[in-house]
Parts: structure tokens; C-alpha cells; sequence
């Protein structure tokens, strides 16, 4: 069955599996470094996931936070990058303290495709240079500071991040139904459409109220994502063109028929690049859905790839559950270091 843009999605019925964690619902991780621990299962033999360590010396304060039809966003301002002259845009040329420091007070949510509810203005700054990035984050716990510390070390380019904890993470970010993974789960509702409807017409616009200048063309928009977050992320490329760039970590792309909707629909919009991660152990467990992520990535891949979009893959050592915000934080910094293109 099709999966088409803003249709109603009907269910699709697939045998239940495993677990992705031991003892508790059907949901993929990624863990904020001061949650409580989660207990991941490996062969039969339970593991407390490894989720990085947020640099103690990195505290930065949020711009604002704000609760909305049950999701939590904090925005959290563009900070200096250790390694300034990856900043997409600035032709190889280090920038100043100030520059380095711009946050999105002085910034607006562009959108050069149009037709989503949005702003039409430009996506992509002057010149094909992107001088300012605005991330958004759909984060399973926590407020985005694991990750945003984690860019902070590895020296990503400034870019302000906006953390979005769903009202529900199974249900927001899947595309159409799926049995859960174990026969006593609830299943996977479906309910991405509304989750990018609240994200285009309620989210994306009290941000730009609260950050910025209307109609500013210096923004370039990435979503992005970890586990079932980053399944969205790479959906939501296929169904808005509100977002430039994606970056999908360890994305659930075995989830049925996902592939075959990746391959089949074109982008609603262009798009300056694509990442994509996994773990290298990941296909190693006894559910029979999991066990399709590396083929589902790879054809994923392949699909972006076939569409023109500038494609990365990586492959990260371990299990799922390793070091996610670090993973997450190394797809953010590849994205938001690529060069713009003219749309």
C-alpha cells in the first residue's frame, strides 16, 4: 500500500517481535546522560546502555521552553564551535568571537518551498551559504543537553538546537500502525502526521516569534533524530518541505514497509543532504523486525542516494544502545557542516 503525503494511514499488520529494551514498553532509546538507567538486553544478558558523559565545564542556559499539545520543546541558543572554520558558508575563513556567539534572537525560520503553512522565505542563505543553523531534535528523554554537549566537544559548528520530547514516543514518530514488538505491547499508533503537523503549525512558529526576524534567508532547518526519532526524521523529508537537511542516528528504518516507501516517494522537497547511522551490532538480536535494520538502512540510503541527495553513511561500533548522544551529536556536526546548494 502507498503511504502518501497527508492521506489517512491505514494499519498494517505485521507479526509481533522482541523487545528493544528488557522489562518495559517497546520504545527505542536514547538516554539523557542524567536519567535514570535503562536496561538494554544483548544476547539474552542484560547491559546498562553507554550514553556518553556531557562535558561538566558546559552549561549553557536555554533561550526558552515551552509545553505544547502534550510535547515539551527547550531551545537552547547557538554556541561557540571549537572548530570554527567548519562553519558551512564562511569560504574556509575563521569567524570572530561574535560571529561564533550569533544565536537566533537575530534569526528567522525560513522555508523556500512553500506550500506547508510556513514563511516562504528562503531556505538557504545568500549565495548558497548557510550562516546560520536551527536544529530540530525529537528527543525519548531529557531536554537535548547530552547531545548539545556532545557537539560542543567534538567541535561542531554553531547551530541553535530545539529539543522536542513527544507526548508520546511509540505513537508520534512511527508512520502508520504496527503491532508492537511483543505480542503484550499496545501497538504503534501511527500519529507522525500530526506529530510534523504540530511541529509545522505550532512548534516551528513560536520558535521563530520567540527567536527572530521575519522573512530572514539565513537559515537553514535540519531534523534530526535517534532510533524511532530518527525513522521520522528520514519520513519527514518524504512529507515536508519545511527542513533542509536530516540527520537519522541509528534510525528504526526496519520498521515495515518503510523502505519500500522511502524507495517509492519522492522528496517533498529538495534537500541539501542526508546522514545516517547504525551500530554495528544492531542486527544482531532475535526479534525478526530488528533484525532488518541494516537492510532497511541500506535501502534507505540507496533512496536518497537515487534522488540526488548528497548521502552519508556511517557506521559506529557496538549495539544500539552505545553511546547514542554521541552518535546523534556526530550526525548533527557532518549535517550542518555540509556546503549549501542552490535550490
Amino acid at each position: 500500500m502507498e503511504r502518501g503525503r497527508h492521506d489517512a494511514l491505514a494499519p498494517v499488520d505485521h507479526p509481533a517481535g522482541a523487545r528493544e529494551l528488557a522489562g518495559g514498553s517497546s520504545v527505542s532509546l536514547v538516554a539523557n546522560a542524567s536519567s535514570a538507567k535503562v536496561v538494554a538486553v544483548k544476547d539474552g544478558e542484560a547491559s546498562t546502555p553507554n550514553a556518553g558523559t556531557a562535558c561538566p565545564e558546559y552549561s549553557p542556559t536555554p533561550l526558552f521552553a515551552f509545553d505544547v499539545q502534550g510535547a515539551h520543546v527547550t531551545v537552547w541558543p547557538a554556541q561557540p564551535s571549537g572548530n570554527a572554520r567548519n562553519r558551512t558558508g564562511e569560504g574556509g575563513e575563521e569567524d570572530d568571537g561574535d560571529d561564533a556567539n550569533r544565536n537566533t534572537r537575530d534569526n528567522h525560520i525560513g522555508d523556500s518551498c512553500g506550500s506547508d503553512g510556513i514563511d516562504d522565505a528562503n531556505r538557504i542563505g545568500d549565495n548558497s551559504n548557510c550562516l546560520n543553523h536551527i536544529v530540530y531534535l525529537h528527543v525519548y528523554d531529557g531536554d537535548g543537553l547530552d547531545v548539545l554537549s556532545e557537539c560542543q566537544r567534538i567541535g561542531c559548528p554553531p547551530f541553535t538546537l530545539v529539543a522536542i520530547k513527544p507526548a508520546c514516543w511509540n505513537d508520534n514518530l512511527t508512520p502508520w500502525k504496527c503491532p508492537g514488538l511483543f505480542a503484550d505491547d499496545a501497538p504503534f499508533a501511527g500519529h507522525a502526521q500530526d506529530q510534523l503537523r504540530l511541529l509545522e503549525e505550532e512548534i516551528i512558529p513560536q520558535v521563530e516569534r520567540e527567536c527572530g526576524k521575519p522573512n530572514s534567508p539565513r537559515i537553514c532547518r535540519t531534523v534530526a533524530g535517534y532510533s524511532l526519532a530518527g525513522l521520522f526524521a528520514t519520513w519527514t523529508a518524504l512529507n515536508s518541505s519545511a527542513f533542509s537537511r536530516i540527520a537519522s542516528a541509528s534510525g528504526s528504518l526496519w520498521y515495515p514497509d518503510f523502505a519500500h516507501f522511502a524507495t517509492e516517494t519522492p522528496l517533498a522537497c529538495p534537500i541539501d543532504c542526508a546522514y545516517f547511522s547504525l551500530g554495528s551490532k544492531e542486527a544482531k538480536t532475535p526479534s525478526r523486525l530488528l533484525r532488518n535494520v541494516a537492510t532497511g538502512t541500506d535501502e534507505v540510503v540507496a533512496a536518497f542516494r537515487s534522488k540526488g541527495v548528497p548521502t552519508q553513511f556511517e557506521s559506529n561500533p557496538g549495539n544500539h544502545f552505545k553511546e547514542p548522544a554521541l552518535r546523534m551529536a556526530r550526525g548533527i556536526t557532518w549535517t550542518i557542516s555540509q556546503q549549501a546548494t542552490n535550490r
